[in-house]
């Protein structure tokens, strides 16, 4: 509704804070039904620790996490097939990422803060599309991090950034894979 109202304005804005997918991983029927059926005991909401559980119940996990991914990306597709409805591509700018993984049994373990830091949580989707440079279909190798999104957004409006913001703009990795660091510090809440 919200890029309906405001397809034909200029300059405008509009962030999509989605808590999914996350604990617990429920989903409407129709999503559940992708998957297909579940043998292990209903499990949706692991504590972070080791895995305990029998591998039906572990299975009927990622199952349920990836019904829940299947509906956030029909809600993603939504936004998209509003992009290419309305014709917004040509002057439009979608970022879309997420904030970290979670382990689903892998290593043995649940959740998100286990060390030492392993891929599937610390390597997180990260896609851009820059009206500007048209560029599509391609992958950057600079280490980016989350903290660069609003630099992003202030150079896409040639906004200048605070002079408290630590991140970088990603135009120049988008454009020519440009490297904006050689190293990035990270931790958790309580690491």
């Amino acid at each position: 509704e919200f890029i309906g109202r405001n397809q034909s304005e200029q300059n405008w804005f509009l962030q999509i804070e989605c808590f999914d997918p996350h604990e617990p991983f429920f989903s409407s029927l129709e999503f559940r039904d992708l998957i297909g059926p579940c043998d292990g005991d209903h499990f949706d909401w692991p504590d972070y620790r080791p895995v305990l559980e029998d591998p039906a119940t572990v299975e009927h996990l990622r199952k349920s996490y990836g019904a829940l991914l299947a509906m956030c990306d029909a809600s993603l597709g939504r936004v998209l097939d509003a992009m290419d409805d309305m014709a917004l591509w040509p002057d439009t700018a979608l970022i879309v990422c997420t904030d970290h993984g979670l382990l689903l049994g892998e290593r043995e373990w649940y959740g998100k803060n286990v060390q030492p830091w392993f891929r599937e949580t610390i390597n997180t989707p990260l896609f851009i599309w820059e009206p500007r440079s048209q560029i599509q279909a391609e992958r950057r190798a600079a280490l980016v991090q989350t903290i660069d999104i609003g630099p992003t957004l202030l150079d896409l409006f040639d906004l200048e950034p605070t002079p408290d913001m630590e991140g970088l703009s990603l135009i120049g990795v988008m454009r020519d894979d440009a490297a904006i660091r050689d190293a990035a510090l990270f931790g958790n809440h309580g690491g």
